[in-house]
């Protein structure tokens, strides 16, 4: 009994911690500042399957850097987004099956980026700035 008390707490503290950061780049985004919102990549270009890591989002072009290794990409500057879907099966096996995959076009090809709800909304808007 006192495990599953235990287990509670600490579910409730890093749901607490992950809210709180989400808050934090969304207070960074608002105010132009940098933030790397963690999402998945696929890149034609780049690599066929997908990669962890964060697009960084603040002023001037759009960037993904890798979760390992110091891998740094700049997406094209005429990168549009084409729609948003949720992941297929096959897909759902490599990424979270919560996760929203945004459809972009460019000139280097289609990228693929897969983000959580939360942050679907702050991914959108970057990618319409651009």
């Amino acid at each position: 009994m006192i495990e599953l008390a235990f287990l509670a707490v600490v579910a409730a503290f890093v749901g607490w911690l992950m809210r709180r950061k989400q808050q934090q780049r969304s207070t960074a985004i608002a105010t132009g500042e940098v933030a790397g919102v963690p999402c998945m990549l696929k890149w034609s270009a780049q690599s066929t399957r997908w990669r962890a890591g964060r697009l960084m989002i603040g002023p001037g072009p759009l960037v993904w850097k890798a979760s390992l290794g110091k891998q740094e990409a700049a997406l094209p500057t005429d990168l549009r987004q084409m729609g948003v879907r949720s992941p297929s099966l096959r897909e759902a096996v490599s990424l979270n099956p919560r996760s929203r995959i945004v459809d972009c076009e460019s000139s280097g090809g289609p990228i693929l980026l897969a983000v959580q709800p939360e942050e679907l909304d702050q991914v959108i808007e970057a990618l319409a700035s651009t």
